[in-house]
């Protein structure tokens, strides 16, 4: 099931309700939901953390895009969140951080959030996943820009940027 949520914040109650739904028919499937740090100054964010954590939703994988910007500006500016992996920790979850952009971590991350999950027993919590990245990175005109929230580039600028990162990924 695909569903797009936004802003809103009902992404993690929806991924939480089907992760409950497969448990308890004793499914192996997993359900993965990407949050944006931003979503998460939503306080039904918080309660399907909550009801996450106390069922004990191992088969639940969260990834945040922790990149300090949403459509309003630098989220520390809006509502600041502090340290999401200890927030998520205290609210019953597994939390592990990594840099968001290094294929290699995020590849080590999804496989610690996955080997949690194996064999759904007693006991085992969610996994978030917290991946610190920058918006628009690699592009000039576009890291760490709050205005290219929700933004579509014009044909002009969308050629800038895939020169800009088509030159980056040459000179790896």
């Amino acid at each position: 099931v695909e569903v797009s949520t936004g802003s809103l914040g009902q992404g993690l109650s929806i991924a939480s309700g089907l992760a409950y739904g497969l448990l308890s028919r004793g499914a192996a499937s997993r359900v993965f939901v990407l949050l944006g740090d931003g979503e998460l100054q939503e306080g039904q964010v918080w309660e399907a953390a909550m009801f996450a954590a106390h069922q004990r939703l191992c088969n639940l994988i969260a990834v945040v895009d922790s990149n300090n910007l949403q459509i309003d500006g630098p989220v520390s500016s809006v509502v600041g969140l502090g340290d999401l992996a200890a927030k998520f920790t205290a609210f019953g979850w597994r939390a592990v951080s990594c840099d968001g952009h290094d294929a290699g971590a995020l590849k080590q991350a999804f496989d610690e959030a996955t080997a949690a999950g194996q064999a759904p027993t007693a006991g085992q919590a969610p996994t978030v996943i917290v991946a610190h990245t920058v918006k628009g990175r690699g592009v000039s005109f576009m890291e760490d820009k709050a205005g290219w929230h929700g933004k579509a580039p014009s044909a002009e600028q969308c050629a800038v940027a895939l020169s800009e990162l088509q030159g980056q990924e040459q000179s790896r």
